[in-house]
């Protein structure tokens, strides 16, 4: 079975082609080949294609001989990339849609699209896979449009709604604030909301499942929402920090009051305009922004139990 993986260089591409390379042949795409172990290089099941996601307009511009059996797309612009909104949907949302005609042309047996909980935006009622998609961010609406291209594809398919992935080396709020707290501080929110989260361990073992149950003929969901069971918030994170790691110095809570944050966001959006870069959000979105969303129907679907709690999950944070 030759299974194409997109972000096939980030740290969850690099995750999964490790779990399965023994079992199937990979055709990964990219944009950094230097990052990837020599181990994996010169594996006989591994072949890897350099491209630019942006350079992308057509299903010729891929250059991808071989069957594809399966795609699996990582690949995509994260919240608080340095990018335009061009480019946000070029990467995001256009991709997509190329893959999906690339996944239509060589008949493969489904596409999984690796979204986020961001799409469902802030909501006061509970969040499930079937909530609508309120997402008001760049980065949320090139996933909404991404999924929406990938329903009205034609193919076999799967959206993988993932709650903030953490984890070391991952760019989560989790590994923000595990920066901050090195440093001694940390920001104090009042009446901070529960966020969902989900270790990059669990996420890995959730598509592993999923290409299980396609290479063997199973079912497949239309929408998962994978997220751990327990969200948590800030306090939550730092407490657990504190049992890994004691701040030699003490640690700070500083208080984000509400009044101080236009004016934050203010001189953020001046400093970005002063570099030349596109402004979207404040840094301090991923802290301010709780999404709150979990599916126990999705799991039972992948004969699945998350095992990486928070107590578990911070461990590696030393």
């Amino acid at each position: 079975m030759n299974v194409l993986i997109t972000g096939g260089s980030g740290v969850l591409g690099r995750k999964l082609i490790e779990s399965v390379l023994e079992k199937y042949k990979i055709i990964a795409i990219g944009k950094e080949y230097g990052r990837i172990s020599e181990t994996i290089r010169h594996h006989k099941n591994f072949k890897f294609y350099e491209r630019d996601l942006t350079e992308i307009r057509s299903v010729q511009d891929f250059k991808i001989t071989e069957p594809i059996d399966l795609i699996v797309h990582l690949a995509g612009a994260v919240s608080g990339s340095k990018l335009s909104e061009k480019d946000f949907f070029t990467i995001n949302a256009e991709s997509t849609k190329h893959l999906a005609a690339l996944a239509k042309e060589k008949h493969s047996k489904a596409m999984l699209l690796a979204s986020s909980v961001s799409v469902y935006g802030a909501q006061e009622e509970p969040i499930y896979t079937t909530s609508p998609t309120l997402g008001s961010t760049v980065y949320a609406r090139s996933k909404i449009a991404a999924e929406e291209y990938l329903r009205n594809a034609g193919i076999p398919y799967s959206i993988f709604r993932i709650a903030s992935v953490y984890g070391l080396s991952s760019k989560s709020f989790i590994q923000k604030l595990f920066s901050l707290y090195k440093k001694g501080f940390y920001p104090k929110i009042k009446n901070q909301s529960p966020k969902s989260i989900i270790h990059i361990e669990d996420l890995n073992l959730a598509i592993l499942a999923w290409i299980e149950r396609v290479l063997t003929g199973a079912s497949i969901r239309p929408v998962y929402v994978i997220s751990h069971p327990e969200s948590v918030t800030i306090q939550q994170v730092i407490e657990e920090f504190k049992t890994h790691r004691k701040p030699r110095w003490g640690i700070l809570g500083i208080p984000v009051f509400p009044i101080f944050i236009p004016i934050f966001d203010l001189f953020y959006k001046i400093l970005r305009k002063w570099q030349g870069l596109p402004y979207h959000e404040s840094p301090l979105g991923p802290l301010l922004h709780s999404i709150e969303a979990y599916s126990e129907e999705s799991w039972r679907d992948l004969h699945l139990i998350p095992k990486w709690d928070l107590r578990k999950g911070t461990t590696q944070y030393k």
